[in-house]
């Protein structure tokens, strides 16, 4: 009997899944292309089209990249269908980190970035593959977890990029841009190209990547804690002389009073801001944000493309304490020509 009761069902699942070629047969005039970039009025639209049709890179600079009209409502009125590019997607979920942005108004600022992507990242570029960027968002400002973005207040900082998603790549600081200096702009466009080779890194080189975390403590004492522990952090100054102490020396032992690039990051996750103690009138608490450990591997990444050797440690000149950073620089430039050799790509920097 159990064998009949089997037979049917599949009889029955065969016929309420089967289909014929009608009905997987795909009218190409139906098929909507969202990634295409049409050629739009003004010089932004022309710009954006000329790359499009040159590079196959889409740039957007919103969000929403069209609809369908699919009939009409109850009231005459037609349904349409809105498509927009989502930052937070994945294969099989969405991105878990918290992602805000602020589209730009500012033709001239999308000028100026889209100029400046088509002069320093593209011919760094893979010429195809996975870690060649498809396409790009460009916002005003990008608020992330890893920078400011998950405690906004004035004056908070906001990101560079977001390198999680795979529809598009997130890239902020438009409402900056147009006040840049040039190293700031090209760290700006090496940023932009940090987004895919650090993603290569983290899946090819990952225990090269480990080497060059462990260059950050590679000064402390091998009991303190690391100094990626520090990603929202706090310490005291005194009100009427500056002193400076620290919240916790048993685990840091004073680095976390230490600048930045004395720690060896190359900035700081989020503005320093103080509140007065409400246990203690005469100090202030100030807090800082040290960099994730992607954010911080991304900088120097940045950093490569950005500046030759003699700019960068040009950039140091008279500081003290800042051989870390000159020394992480120089083992992420080998990890970056690992990154172009296996990607078929001639680096070519914008010095």
């Amino acid at each position: 009997m159990w064998k009949s009761y089997l037979l049917y069902s599949l009889c029955v699942f065969t016929l309420l899944t089967s289909c014929n070629e009608e009905d997987i047969k795909l009218d190409a005039s139906t098929v909507v292309d969202w990634f295409a970039v049409p050629d739009r009025p003004g010089e932004l639209g022309h710009l954006l089209h000329k790359i499009y049709k040159e590079t196959g890179v889409s740039i957007f600079v919103n969000d929403t990249l069209g609809y369908v009209e699919d009939g009409i409502d109850a009231n005459g009125e037609p349904v349409r269908f809105y498509e927009t590019v989502s930052e937070k997607y994945l294969l099989y979920s969405s991105v878990s980190r918290d992602i805000r942005f602020v589209l730009s108004r500012d033709t001239v600022a999308m000028l100026k970035a889209v100029n400046t992507i088509e002069k320093w990242v593209f011919p760094n570029l893979p010429p195809s593959g996975k870690y060649r960027i498809k396409s790009l968002l460009l916002v005003d400002s990008l608020l992330t977890e890893d920078y400011g973005g998950d405690t906004i207040r004035k004056g908070g900082k906001t990101a560079w990029v977001f390198e999680e998603s795979i529809e598009t790549t997130p890239v902020g600081k438009l409402a900056d841009i147009k006040n840049m200096d040039e190293p700031t702009l090209k760290f700006w466009a090496g940023m932009v190209l940090s987004t895919k080779v650090y993603n290569w890194l983290n899946s090819h080189c990952s225990d090269s990547l480990k080497v060059f975390y462990k260059m950050t403590n590679s000064d402390l004492p091998k009991k303190a804690r690391t100094l990626y522990n520090l990603h929202g952090y706090k310490f005291y100054r005194m009100i009427d002389t500056g002193e400076e102490i620290d919240w916790n020396p048993d685990w840091y032992f004073g680095a976390e009073l230490w600048d930045y690039w004395r720690m060896g990051f190359l900035e700081w996750g989020d503005a320093e801001w103080c509140e007065i103690d409400p246990k203690d009138s005469s100090r202030w608490i100030v807090h800082r944000k040290a960099l994730e450990k992607s954010c911080d591997a991304m900088n120097y990444i940045a950093s490569v493309y950005a500046f030759s050797d003699e700019e960068f440690k040009n950039l140091f000149a008279g500081v003290e304490y800042s051989e870390k950073c000159i020394q992480r620089r120089l083992y992420m430039k080998k990890l970056v020509d690992l990154f172009c050799k296996a990607n078929g790509v001639t680096c070519q920097s914008f010095h």
